[in-house]
């Protein structure tokens, strides 16, 4: 690093699912990543994991010069508490935020390359699932993310003439759903199995939002649920 330069350090975290991780970033090394797993809340585990990776990469919450966190999909609760505590330290630091979509950051995991299939269990025998390209170091959605079953997720894309044999499958637990992947238009399509700790690839995926300049600050800063919550289904229903 040139004489005078600044240290870019970059908090990121991930509570999109069970499996919530914190990472701390030094410009493009990953200095910490800490993913407790356990049945703890993530209310209760995610204060401690960011004192912890903060720890172990030498740095203070002072020290920060940007966060990145998941917006979903996920659990809404889950999503809640990533965003919730990020808003607030970027609110009091006015540091940027960089925000990451769970399915994105899977696809950013991954080995393969090309066009990527990411879904991740939305549970009630559903799937959150998108589109993306992956090329060049970069990673672009290039469709909607959707709640639905499996089935009918895949179906959507064949109706939508995306060729399956172009199509890398990837999630952390596709065997979830192998008989279903089996009986669809996918079965051939190659398959990758992630990892559920996201930390560090939100952080690669928010560094380069924020090179780009999109950054959001606090106020800006938003869940993308994709899915109505509990509360706005009982609702309609009345």
């Amino acid at each position: 690093m040139a004489e005078g330069a600044v240290t870019m350090r970059l908090l990121a975290v991930d509570t999109s699912s069970r499996d919530a991780s914190v990472a701390v970033f030094v410009e493009d090394r990953v200095a910490a990543l800490v993913a407790p797993g356990g049945s703890e809340q993530h209310s209760v585990a995610l204060f401690r994991s960011i004192e912890q990776a903060l720890q172990q990469a030498g740095a203070g919450l002072n020290e920060l010069d940007a966060y990145a966190v998941t917006t979903g999909p996920g659990a809404f609760t889950a999503l809640r508490v990533g965003l919730s505590v990020i808003k607030a330290l970027a609110e009091v630091s006015g540091k940027p935020v960089a925000p990451v979509s769970a399915l994105e950051a899977v696809c950013e995991s991954a080995r393969a390359g090309g066009w990527l299939v990411p879904m991740v269990d939305a549970y009630r025998g559903q799937i959150f699932g998108g589109l993306y390209e992956k090329r060049d170091g970069d990673v672009a959605p290039r469709g909607r993310e959707r709640v639905a079953s499996l089935e009918e997720f895949l179906a959507a894309l064949v109706e939508e003439k995306v060729r399956p044999a172009d199509c890398t499958l990837i999630g952390p637990h596709l065997e979830r759903w192998a008989a279903a992947i089996r009986e669809s238009p996918f079965s051939g399509s190659p398959q990758e199995n992630t990892s559920p700790v996201l930390a560090e690839a939100v952080g690669r995926c928010g560094r380069r939002r924020l090179a780009r300049g999109e950054g959001v600050d606090a106020l800006h800063l938003e869940a993308n649920y994709v899915r109505r919550s509990d509360a706005e289904l009982l609702w309609n229903q009345k």
